[in-house]
């Protein structure tokens, strides 16, 4: 069940006992028909949000169950199978339902590979039994598929039933919060001289407002990039040459 959803059936329960609790004062607005309808409605509220979370358990546990069921029809009994074949039967026409299947299949596959493995082992039960498999290891196969394929109905079912009590939670809380406006109507009009009783009753009829929880304000990381002057690059500078200190004077012949 949502977080909001809880809310509003934790309302109506609410509205529910407030009508209980002060039936004397209320009179014939805890005997009119929305009143009955109210109540049938929690009822049936109850009931679907108990299927809710059954199924949520059910299709839960049936998923785990289901994976280790086929690792054990996979390594018990189709492993043993394919590798006996490979080894015993590698010239035969037949081998190629006897191998394992390629990847990661569906149990869905799974259990079709298993169920053509055990018709292509049949007439070669004779090789396997020798090569050390049980006497029966067809109908352990056979067994083990049909385990599987059990658990994948009945979480199937299983994810229905829980769908469906999804589909009809959401279907009657909306019918029921409109009960509600209704009789609100009603508890208005007989408690408007009673102010302590109508305040409670206005705070049961409104849902519990659901605060969202504040995301974390991401940090932002800036990387500070240094500073680059943009201009002409400079000329390096030259050492310039030191001029003669004397000046050389041609002598004459």
């Amino acid at each position: 069940m949502q977080t909001k959803q809880g809310a509003v059936l934790e309302s109506l329960r609410a509205v529910h006992t407030f009508l209980d609790e002060n039936a004397e004062r209320l009179g014939d607005v805890v005997r009119t028909g929305v009143r009955r309808k109210l109540a049938d409605a929690l009822a049936e509220l109850d009931t679907h949000a108990t299927d809710q979370a059954a199924g949520s358990f059910v299709v839960q546990g049936a998923t785990k169950q289901k994976y280790v069921l086929a690792r054990r029809l996979r390594r018990h009994h189709m492993t043993p199978i394919a590798r006996i074949a490979r080894v015993e039967l590698s010239g035969t026409p037949q081998l190629e339902p006897l191998k394992m299947p390629k990847g990661r299949p569906t149990p869905e596959r799974l259990i079709a590979h298993a169920e053509g493995m055990a018709q292509a082992a049949a007439p070669f039960a004779e090789t396997f039994v020798d090569a050390g498999l049980p006497p029966d290891f067809i109908a352990q196969l056979s067994a083990a598929t049909s385990e599987l394929r059990a658990c994948v109905t009945d979480r199937t079912q299983s994810r229905g039933k829980q769908s469906g009590a999804t589909v009809g939670l959401k279907q009657q809380l909306s019918n029921a919060r409109k009960l509600v406006h209704v009789l609100d109507a009603f508890v208005q009009t007989a408690l408007e001289d009673n102010e302590s009783l109508l305040t409670g009753w206005n705070a049961v009829k409104h849902v519990r407002r659901i605060e969202s929880q504040p995301k974390a304000p991401a940090t932002a990381v800036m990387a500070i990039a240094p500073i680059v002057k943009i201009g002409p690059t400079p000329a390096p500078a030259v050492a310039a040459k030191a001029a003669p200190s004397s000046t050389v004077l041609e002598r004459g012949a």
